[in-house]
């Protein structure tokens, strides 16, 4: 699959996302990461999803893998805004995550 194919796929899992076909969306993304398990933006869209669809075992471990790559790509172009906010992000959902399994 090219770049321009991965972005494609990725608009339309996201697209699936926004539209609640979070399914959809899951599979879509992981097409995507099958083929390209370093592209952060579908880890991201991947574990997303699967917090929405409440797959939260899932979604914890995608955002694990998608900080892993962030943290890769800091270190490859640090001070990168990009990744340094999406890492922030990510930080975000993981506490999200374990916040929401402890609550009762």
């Amino acid at each position: 699959m090219a770049q321009n194919e991965h972005a494609d796929a990725i608009a339309r899992a996201w697209a699936l996302h926004r539209e609640g076909r979070q399914n959809d969306a899951i599979n879509a993304f992981e097409t995507v990461t099958k083929r390209a398990p370093d592209n952060i933006d579908a880890v991201y869209g991947l574990g997303l999803a699967q917090r929405a669809a409440g797959d939260k075992a899932g979604a914890r471990a995608t955002f694990q893998q998608c900080a892993a790559l962030l943290t890769a790509a800091l270190e490859a172009a640090p001070n990168t805004d990009r990744f340094e906010m999406l890492q922030r992000m990510v930080e975000q959902r993981i506490e999200e995550i374990a916040e929401n399994s402890t609550a009762k």
